[in-house]
Parts: structure tokens; sequence; C-alpha cells
């Protein structure tokens, strides 16, 4: 009776199981067949939940850039209490982890306002001195080149013809579309358009003040960055089997690694090229240093195109002053990057990503074409992790067939090959690899070919009636 009882109960719970399952199923294709139909609205909805939390977001981006100044400082404050026996007792430990938070947040608000001093003040001379210059600049570009026109009559009849085509080409533009768009479109609208200004006024005070409300978040953060930790592997082991959760846990401290090792090494980076490229313009004496050495560090941060991206408005800057030390900038950019790709970077980002150079420059047009600015930021420590992710997943299913995960074993490789004293990795010769028994190699594949659907030809076929008897 009672082995009856349980297999009617087991048989109860695995049908229960069975319904469960389909019934989660169905429940789960009316969920998606919504989100197909509503897309614009789940779109609305995301974008309107993402600005109410944006404070966070912001806290969230704060907290993860001064963790590394918060380690710091905890690390320093405890080391008077690690050389007494026992541990720490909470209050104390505590009390550490506050003042670590005050004095990270401290240390970062200085290093901000230490910049802005040094920093504004000169760029803001640097942007009067280009507008003071630019009439006299003008005026002798001008001379000059009608210096020059004087003894080419040719010349100054051609740029005469250019220059009434593009005038009457103005003109044209002018009357055309600029004065009805004046008459119907500016004019009419300029209520819409202080309207718009405004909103870009409070979209600036918004910001501002997500970014204070972001300050407190992150303290709240950091204060209890262990204890949200400890929560998330709890409901990570709580939805998931172990072996996946300690995995999904692996990755995510591998992702926080590369994150913050790039993040603050580029930062790093970027600061001793742009105080180098100060220093190199003031013994130079090229103008607007500290104006274009910020450009160059700041741009900097981004990978490979970054340099690019700084050089060119700060050689069009110098140009207008003096085309030959233009030319020296060029040098001076081209020396400066050649040091950071084989010196500086190296030494400070070391392999955090150990991604090769085509792989950075694919990460950062995959990732910068999909958003912007941000993407190319943080497109190579993203696409490292996932490098990583699959480099696992490739060398775990290698394992699986005893075969090598090094890469050395596949550079030219012809075939693998079971032996009795193990696997054998063949390779190429060099007679193969450079097309002498081109036609040899063919003939021998054709033949191997051959053997395989012979085989599977001379294979005994099953009649329709034993497949029916079989069945």
């Amino acid at each position: 009776m009672q082995d009856e009882q349980q297999k009617s109960s087991f048989s109860i719970k695995e049908a229960f199981l069975n319904w469960l399952g389909l019934f989660l199923v169905l429940v789960a294709a009316i969920v998606v067949f919504l989100a197909i139909n509503n897309f614009k609205q789940i779109i609305h909805f995301g974008g309107y939940f993402i600005g109410l939390v944006k404070p966070v977001l912001y806290g969230c981006v704060i907290a993860y850039l001064l963790n590394p100044l918060y380690k710091f400082y905890y690390r320093l404050l405890q080391k008077p209490f690690d050389r007494k026996e026992g541990k720490l007792s909470p209050k104390l430990l505590g009390f550490i982890n506050a003042l670590a938070i005050t004095f990270g947040l401290l240390t970062g608000l200085l290093i901000i306002v230490i910049l802005c001093w040094l920093v504004l003040p000169q760029v803001f001379s640097s942007l009067v001195t280009l507008v003071n210059n630019l009439p006299e600049q003008a005026d002798y570009y001008y001379n000059r080149l009608n210096k020059s026109l004087k003894n080419n009559p040719y010349l100054v009849d051609q740029i005469q013809k250019v220059l009434l085509q593009i005038t009457e080409y103005a003109d044209t533009k002018m009357n055309t579309e600029l004065l009805p768009w004046l008459q119907k479109d500016l004019l009419p609208n300029v209520n819409t358009y202080a309207v718009q200004l405004a909103s870009g006024v409070m979209s600036v005070l918004n910001v501002l003040y997500n970014l204070l409300i972001g300050i407190i978040v992150a303290i709240y953060l950091l204060l209890s960055k262990r204890v949200f930790a400890a929560q998330a592997k709890k409901i990570t082991y709580g939805l998931f089997r172990r072996d996946h959760a300690d995995i999904l846990i692996h990755y995510v401290r591998l992702a926080d690694k590369m994150f913050s090792g790039f993040i603050a090494g580029k930062i790093v980076d970027s600061t001793i090229i742009g105080i180098l490229c100060f220093v190199i313009m003031q013994v130079l004496h090229l103008p607007y240093a500290i104006l274009v050495s910020v450009i160059v560090g700041v741009t900097n941060v981004i990978p490979v195109f970054g340099p690019y991206i700084g050089a060119i408005p700060s050689i069009l800057l110098i140009l207008l002053v003096n085309p030959l030390q233009a030319l020296y900038f060029l040098i001076l950019i081209v020396v400066l990057q050649q040091l950071d790709g084989n010196v500086i970077g190296p030494a400070i980002l070391g392999e955090s990503t150990g991604l090769s150079a085509f792989w950075v420059l694919f990460s950062i047009l995959l990732f910068g074409g999909l958003w912007g600015i941000i993407g190319m930021l943080v497109g190579v420590p993203l696409f490292a992790v996932i490098y990583e992710i699959i480099s696992d997943y490739i060398n775990a299913r290698l394992e699986s067939r005893k075969l090598s995960t090094m890469t050395e074993h596949y550079l030219d490789l012809k075939e693998i090959m079971n032996t009795k004293e193990g696997v054998v990795y063949v390779a190429y010769t060099e007679e193969e690899l450079s097309g002498v028994k081109k036609k040899e190699n063919s003939g021998k594949f054709m033949v191997a070919l051959r053997e395989i659907w012979k085989r599977k030809a001379s294979a005994p076929t099953e009649s329709k009636s034993e497949k029916q008897k079989k069945s």
C-alpha cells in the first residue's frame, strides 16, 4: 500500500511539474507576443524609468570611480589596527569605513577643484588671446595673399570668378531659402525657441541636481557595498545552480577587474600625456599650451582614435598663429603617441585586457558605432570580457575532446592524428605552404573524400518493411 501511495504521489508531482512547465511556456509566449505588439510603449516606459532612476545611475558611476580611492584609504587606516591580536569590533570597522569614504570623496573633489583652478583660468585666457588675435591673423594672411596675387594676374582672374560664383550662390540661397525661413519659421516660432532654450538651461540644472543626488547615493553605496555584494551573491545562488552561479560570479569579478584597471590606468596615462605635452610646448614656446594640453589629455582617454581627435583641432588653433609651429606640434604629437603606445601605456596598463591591437581597434569601431563616445570608452574592456568568456568556452570544449588549448599547436595546422604515443598535430611543410605540392595535396583530399562516400554508399540500407517492423 505504501509503495502504491508513493507511486501515485510521485506521478501526481510529475504531472504537476509537466503541466507547470507547459503553463510557464504559454505565459512566456504570451509575454513575448504582447512585448512585440507594444514595443514602442515599452521603449517609452523604459526611457521614463531610466529618467526616474538617473540619480541612482549617476551614483553608481561615481561610486565605481571613487572605489579605488576608498580601498586605498581603507587599507591605510586599517594598517595600525592589524598588528593587534583579535578581530576589530564592528563599531571600529564602521568608523574606518566612514573615514575612508570621506577621505576618498574629499580627494576626488579636491582633484577636480585643483584641476579647475589650474586649468580654467589658463583656458579662458587662451580663448581670449585667440579671439583677440583672430583679426590680426586674418589681416596678416590677407596682406600676404594680396602680395602673392599681384604677381599672378591669371590666378587673380580665376579667384575673382570663383568669388563671384560664390557670391551669386550665397545671394540665391539667401533669397530662396534664408529669407523665407526667417519670415515663415523663425519669427512665428520665437516663443517655441525661447521655450527650448529655457528647457536646455533646465536640463543643465537637472544634470547638476542629479550629480548632487548621485554623490549622496554613491556615499550610501560605498557604505553598504559589502552587504549589496552579499545580497547579489545570495540572489545568484538562489536563482542558478551552484556551478553556474560560481561561473557567473567569476566573470562578474573578471569584468570588474577589467573595467577598473583599464579606466584607472587610462586616466593616469592621459594625465601624464597631458602634463608632458604642456611641458614640451612651454619649452618650445608653442601657443595655447594649457588649452591644447587639456584637449590632448582629455581625448587621449579614448583608445587609438583619441590622439587624432585631439590633435586635429589643436593643429588648427596653432596654424592660425604660425604654420611652422603647427608643424612642430604635429611632430610633438607623433612622438608623444609613440612614447605612450610603447612605453607609458604598457607600463601603466600592462596586460589589463589581454587583447591584440586588431581586437582593440575592432572593439572601438563596433561599440563606438553602437554607443558613440561612451562606446569608445567602455568598448575595449567590455570586448575583453566577451573575448575571455568565448576563449574559456572554446578551451573547455577542446579539453573535453582531449585536444590542446595552446594556440601554437594550431599554427599552419594540417591535421590532427591519434597515435599510440598520443595526439599529434601535423603542420604543413614549407613546400606545401608555398603551393609546390598543391596538386598532390588536393589529390589526396579527393581520394579521402571518395572513400567516405563509398563507405556511405556501401553501408546496408534498411527497407521500408524493416523500418515499419522496428517502429
